[in-house]
């Protein structure tokens, strides 16, 4: 919406970059420019021109890539669809491009990479949508991907309408892993039963973790029976399934050092460092 203000009031202030064959046009810089100058209501903008040999598209494709470094930032979604049209354009010499690929990811990019992530550009457009938005992770996306037990279109379908924040979001992918690893059919089983009137990270704990409630329960319990004093705290991992307590302790002088580590060294004595310990492996 402020692109198509500005272009309406100021005009192609950076006119946008053409490739032109034989007899068309295909645009090598500029869409956003284009489709904002067509919502503003011009019919005619400037636009600065190159001509393309037959045989290579290379000019154009370094400019193309050098001028999404510029500019407005792109979406997680945009730099996969970069990427994506920069392998198909460049085919086996994509290797030339991966310098500008990699400095447009913020990170090395190898052909490998690249194959990994524009297969995501293929997946529906409400999901396509959600990485745009950031409401999906391409991180999340392939890390799922890459479990053969899981539909990635089905478990990115879930994860796009969650609404969850990003730590719940990255629980719920370790979740519908954990669910995935059970046996062929159990995720399936899980995505055709979903009720998505239940929160996902929720749905997903309530099957990795059924006696999620009763362990919090009493591992805090246990961390009473501790009596650590105020300086000291026990803090429980976000995921119980695989994680491991924090204890934290806020050294203000010997005599509260001295008894934190007291109370700790009875807690596992007495057994109570154990019990934990069986609850955080499954094991309680």
């Amino acid at each position: 919406d402020d692109l198509i203000r500005s272009i309406g009031a100021l005009g192609i202030l950076s006119p946008p970059i053409l490739s032109r064959a034989v007899d068309s046009f295909g645009i090598v810089s500029g869409f956003r420019r284009i489709a904002a100058a067509r919502e503003a209501g011009l019919e005619e903008i400037p636009a600065l021109v190159i001509v393309e040999q037959e045989e290579a598209g290379a000019p154009a494709l370094s400019v193309w890539l050098e001028s999404s470094l510029d500019g407005l930032p792109v979406s997680e979604m945009e730099r996969l669809t970069i990427a994506w049209k920069a392998s198909m354009l460049a085919g086996v010499y994509i290797t030339e491009f991966l310098p500008i690929i990699s400095r447009l990811f913020g990170r090395k990019i190898t052909p490998e990479v690249i194959e990994k992530l524009t297969g995501l550009c293929l997946l529906d457009d409400e999901v396509r949508l959600a990485i745009h938005e950031s409401r999906v992770s391409p991180g999340d996306l392939l890390q799922l991907g890459a479990h053969p037990g899981i539909d990635l279109q089905t478990a990115a379908g879930l994860l796009a309408g969650s609404g969850l924040s990003r730590s719940a979001r990255r629980a719920a992918v370790r979740g519908m892993l954990g669910i995935a690893d059970r046996g062929e059919d159990a995720f399936s089983k899980f995505a055709g039963n979903y009720d998505p009137g239940t929160r996902l990270d929720e749905a997903i704990g309530g099957i990795t973790h059924p006696g999620m409630t009763g362990d919090i329960s009493f591992l805090h319990r246990v961390i009473e029976d501790i009596e650590l004093p105020p300086s000291a705290s026990i803090h429980l991992p976000a995921n119980l399934e695989g994680g491991g307590c924090t204890v934290e302790i806020r050294i203000r002088d010997e005599d509260e050092l001295r008894l934190s580590l007291s109370r700790l060294n009875e807690a596992m004595e007495d057994g109570l460092l154990n019990e934990m310990l069986k609850v955080l492996q499954g094991r309680g």
